[in-house]
């Protein structure tokens, strides 16, 4: 029993006020009292309405109240018009239209022998159910006509779920809107809206499915689209997931972007039949109805007695590191040797990278010739030092590879303690400067207790402000926290919010080409404790997939051999460093994931 003052669930709330809107707009799902050119759009409107209405008496024993009641007299009025119904014998590959239809009123009780009869007879036309199909619609077929409970001799559910997307187990950075409406229409029929547990493929990994879905449904929040956010949580419904962190945050989403009559707009750039004629309440009513449907599809799995309820599954075992240790170790000596033939200014960030891999496998002798080639080349350098030309990442890269190989370099050596100095005077130092410091004090050149008031006096807060690209504020994140996820640890949920922003930028990346920025991401992510999250774990097979046979990453896809190898160094290095990152493809064992209990201590 409720508490007094207690907030209902969310999902009811958005179920009533969506179920509100649909009943208030009814008469738009009529093809009969539709405009000329607007006719097909409402009869594929009236279909997604009456499954919505049928899954309502399936699901919930209790009759109609009101709203429910108007869309369902507006659904089989429609449905017994011979102008409606009869079109099924004059356009057999629109079978799915009005077989829908007709299975929704099954549902409700409404069994009209001769409506089912024309579907029978287009099923048996050899036409209707034989043309080609991409198989989550073919899995629309079968559990269409399954509801209206017509006879067919068409493969099974078995037979078609391994040619899915969804059980593909897909790249989450790769998928576009299509994709994944694939993907949750697929779970929708196999689970028939989650009332039973299909025969899945035989590897198939319900926890990395589900880890799909909620990645799909962060980064379909980042980009405000309210339509597969509510796909997605009816997906996960359906599997029977209930505690999931953010199956809650897709909720309060919805919650927050449902309009205060109901309505819940559907993702901009989508052009409606007869939008262009200035009608303001058709406009709203086509851009949200969808999207409003799916909302209440949300809410009416939610509190469903009938459907499934599993706990979340296990997280997904991580993948195995070896790989990843073995692109890592090829990029190094790839990296290595062309330090040694490269100019000063480009061999300089080639062979920090290298002793960075290096030191990252524990063969540090890897980067040994590298280093040697650019510390003979240093030292005899005239005019300025040219440390003062490199980033500090590569400053620090070396010196670390230089004592592991038991080597030295005096102009790296007074530059290092030149800093220290200048460092030591100070009481404060700006965040970007932290992860330096750390370094100067394991390097031994910072006394712990200067280098941690130093680190103190470091604010990272304006290092993830709202507004700063993604890929900037991983790279102040990497500047201040160096390889020490624990040092942001105490930033709560604003490291949260900083995260799912770089992670929201991660498909782009990709998606450009963009190797620097994706193995950026990658470190920023991995320091904001999300290094087991799907989004990562597919980061990095991102860039181990672009590694080509020497041993460097990219493909530039130009002719120019100069050009070229700038372009495959300046990569590598980037998916060097990357890969040597700190739980570079997972967390320790017994670190957090992105939606256990230790995170979030509601699921």
């Amino acid at each position: 029993m409720k508490a007094a003052g207690e907030l209902p669930p969310p999902w009811r709330a958005v179920e009533e006020r969506a179920i509100s809107w649909l009943a208030a707009h009814h008469f738009r799902f009529d093809p009969h009292t539709a405009e000329e050119g607007s006719v097909l759009f409402a009869r594929k409107a009236l279909v997604e309405m009456a499954l919505l209405v049928g899954l309502r008496a399936r699901l919930d024993p209790e009759p109609f109240d009101g709203d429910y009641a108007r869309l369902f007299e507006r659904m089989n009025a429609a449905a017994k018009r011979p102008s409606y119904r009869e079109l099924i014998g004059r356009d057999e590959r629109a079978l799915l239209l009005y077989a829908g239809t007709h299975a929704a009123l099954r549902l409700c009780g409404q069994d009209d022998a001769e409506f089912h009869h024309l579907i029978e007879q287009s099923v048996a036309g050899r036409y209707a159910t034989a043309f080609e199909r991409i198989p989550y619609r073919q899995l629309d077929l079968l559990h269409t006509l399954e509801l209206a409970g017509v006879a067919h001799h068409l493969p099974p559910v078995e037979a078609v779920l391994p040619l899915t997307l969804f059980c593909a187990d897909p790249s989450v950075l790769r998928l576009g809107d299509r994709d994944i409406y694939a993907i949750t229409h697929t779970v929708f029929y196999a689970t028939d809206f989650g009332l039973r547990v299909p025969r899945w493929p035989a590897g198939f990994d319900l926890s990395r499915a589900v880890e799909l879905l909620e990645a799909l449904s962060l980064l379909s929040r980042h980009r405000g689209n309210a339509d597969l956010v509510a796909e997605l949580l009816c997906a996960l419904l359906c599997l029977g997931v209930r505690d999931s962190a953010e199956a809650e945050r897709a909720w309060a989403f919805l919650s927050g972007v449902q309009e205060a009559d109901g309505r819940v707009a559907g993702p901009e750039g989508i052009v409606r039949p007869g939008l262009e004629g200035g009608d303001e309440e058709y406009r709203s009513w086509a851009t949200g109805y969808h999207t409003t449907i799916v909302a209440a599809l949300a809410g009416l799995l939610a509190r469903s007695a009938s459907v499934i309820r599993h706990p979340r599954p296990l997280p997904a075992t991580a993948p195995d590191g070896s790989r990843r240790a073995t692109a890592l170790r090829r990029a190094t000596v790839w990296l290595a040797e062309d330090a040694t033939t490269a100019d000063l200014e480009d061999a300089l960030p080639a062979a920090a990278a290298a002793a960075h891999g290096a030191r990252s496998l524990g063969e540090p002798s890897l980067a040994e010739s590298a280093l040697a080639s650019v510390v003979k080349r240093v030292d005899i350098e005239q005019g300025p030092s040219p440390w003062r030309r490199v980033g500090a990442d590569v400053v620090f890269a070396c010196a670390h590879g230089l004592r592991a190989t038991d080597r030295s370099c005096a102009t790296l050596d007074r530059f290092l303690e030149d800093t220290a100095t200048a460092l030591a005077g100070l009481t404060a130092v700006p965040a970007a400067a932290a992860g330096g410091v750390t370094q100067l004090m394991r390097l031994g050149w910072l006394t712990d207790e200067v280098a941690h008031s130093l680190i103190g006096s470091a604010d990272p807060a304006p290092l993830m402000a709202e507004g700063r690209p993604p890929a900037m504020i991983a790279r102040g994140l990497v500047q201040y926290a160096g390889d020490d996820p624990g040092r942001l640890a105490g930033n709560g949920p604003s490291a949260r919010t900083v995260g799912e922003r770089l992670a929201a930028a991660l498909p782009a990346a990709c998606q450009d080409y963009q190797l620097d920025e994706v193995a950026v991401l990658l470190q920023g992510l991995t320091l904001l404790g999300w290094a087991d999250h799907r989004v990562v774990h597919d980061g990095v097979e991102f860039l181990l997939r672009q590694q080509r046979p020497s041993g460097a990453f990219g493909c530039p896809a130009v002719d120019d051999p100069e050009q070229r190898t700038r372009t495959q160094r300046r990569w590598t290095q980037s998916c060097v460093v990357a890969l040597s990152f700190p739980a570079a493809l997972g967390a320790d064992p017994g670190s957090p994931t992105e939606d256990s209990p230790a995170q979030d201590s509601h699921a």
